[in-house]
């Protein structure tokens, strides 16, 4: 890669269909097409599998292969971490999804801005600013004294707030969260750069799963699609592929 990479960037546009014997070898060969497309000073640090429980696919199967980008970081020292989550799917019942993290060197990783990985320490930190400068998030959180969670692509955020107020944005709090809505990261990534807010269309499908107290989940539904307003406008302002789609938000995007 000669420049970074911006979360929502689609992968594999012009990939053929893979034909292989089982998920290992797919995710191995979807590994090794990423790695052609992104360049060849990428290394491949981590994949995580999920199948639909199939064990394997037939040899004679198609499975076409769809991948974005969903966060990059940069890391200490001068390299980048390049987060993509792979979707194949087969001519039959078969599916699987594939998140890889692929590393780089580069000569400044401090030239690359943390809003460009959801849930990153810079990320959170401008999000609790602007929530603590929101009034109307103020209002939705008047009468809560506890602990929103969230986990995007995997990385937890913690909202701990008391009366109207934030007191922090961490990746943990001491006591935890009382609850915990979990959003794939392609899944985050969708809601920031869709025309308008789409949380409850989201939360709805069954793409984002909570845990914890439903009651307190349901309580704080309104605080959580403001949260991803702020979000999609930070996503605007760090320029993810296709933010310029965002239509819906009156919130400064700077």
């Amino acid at each position: 890669m000669t420049t970074p990479l911006k979360p929502g960037r689609r992968l594999l546009a012009d990939a053929d269909a893979l034909a292989a014997s089982s998920p290992l070898s797919l995710a191995d060969s979807v590994a090794e097409a990423i790695g052609q497309e992104l360049g060849q000073s990428v290394r491949l640090v981590s994949a995580e599998l999920e199948t639909n429980g199939e064990a394997q696919t037939d040899d004679s199967e198609l499975v076409s292969p769809s991948a974005v980008v969903t966060a990059v970081l940069p890391q200490k020292g001068q390299e980048l971490r390049t987060e993509v989550t792979v979707h194949l799917e087969g001519d039959a019942a078969y599916s699987a999804s594939v998140r890889f993290a692929f590393a780089e060197a580069i000569d400044n990783s401090d030239d690359v801005s943390e809003l460009l990985c959801p849930g990153s320490a810079g990320w959170n930190s401008a999000l609790r600013d602007r929530l603590r400068e929101d009034s109307e998030f103020s209002t939705l959180i008047e009468a809560y004294d506890g602990t929103i969670g969230i986990a995007i692509g995997g990385r937890p955020v913690h909202f701990r707030c008391y009366r109207g107020h934030v007191l922090e944005v961490v990746a943990r709090s001491i006591l935890g969260a009382d609850f915990v809505l979990s959003i794939p990261g392609d899944v985050f990534v969708d809601l920031v750069t869709a025309e308008r807010n789409r949380f409850m269309e989201t939360a709805m499908s069954g793409r984002m799963r909570s845990s914890g107290s439903g009651y307190e989940y349901l309580r704080m539904t309104s605080a959580l699609i403001r949260i991803i307003d702020h979000a999609r406008a930070m996503a605007v302002t760090a320029g993810y592929v296709g933010s310029e789609r965002v239509l819906d938000t009156n919130l400064q995007v700077a």
